[in-house]
């Protein structure tokens, strides 16, 4: 008897609390997802002493919690995935800014400096050649060297070279400006240094 009456007592207290809450909810859109829930907990606790006559509440708390388990799990692996992602791309990224920096020391050898340079590299796991240096885009600048005050600075020989079209070309299309002898030779230095096709190197020291 005393079962009965926690069963009655237990419906009617949860009847009471979700006329409260929807109440309080009024015209809201989440309204109907609150009576969404609610009915379902008032089957649950209708039902609840056929459950446990037949011992069908172990078997009910046996599946929420495998389900339970395998959700906490599912998100887990999609968090070690993203932490993953993360630290791979961490990876790549530095390993790019060392590029950069062994571009610059080989710069500053031939009397230049770095100004810009874009690093691409193989970035797809399942390739043969990831992490494989694809191409360099650099711009570069001359390094002039002071002399003593008032006196007046010398520029390389080499930059007074004729060019054809002084217009920057932008789009890959264009026809491509000549090469100065000092840009072809960085290219070849860094082309030895990566081991990679001159052709995917393209270089600019910018006359100043």
């Amino acid at each position: 008897m005393s079962e009965i009456y926690g069963w009655v007592k237990n419906i009617v207290i949860f009847l009471v609390l979700t006329t409260i809450v929807t109440n309080l909810l009024g015209k809201s859109s989440y309204k109907k997802y609150v009576n969404l829930i609610t009915g379902i907990v008032l089957v649950i606790l209708v039902i609840s002493p056929l459950l446990k006559l037949f011992q069908l509440d172990k078997t009910m708390d046996y599946y929420f919690t495998t389900n339970s388990l395998l959700a906490e799990a599912e998100d887990m692996n999609d968090k070690l995935a993203d932490a993953e992602d993360n630290q791979m791309s961490a990876i790549l990224k530095e390993y790019k800014e060392q590029i950069g920096k062994q571009v610059s020391n080989l710069l500053e050898g031939e009397n230049l400096y770095l100004t810009d340079i874009q690093v691409k590299v193989d970035e797809d796991e399942n390739n043969s050649t990831f992490g494989n240096l694809l191409s360099l885009n650099i711009t570069a600048g001359y390094i002039r060297k002071e002399t003593k005050k008032n006196s007046v600075n010398i520029d390389k020989v080499d930059i007074e070279d004729i060019k054809i079209g002084e217009k920057k070309e932008k789009d890959e299309d264009k026809e491509k400006k000549l090469l100065t002898p000092s840009e072809i030779n960085i290219k070849n230095l860094l082309s030895d240094f990566y081991n990679m096709n001159p052709d995917n190197i393209n270089i600019s020291i910018q006359e100043q």
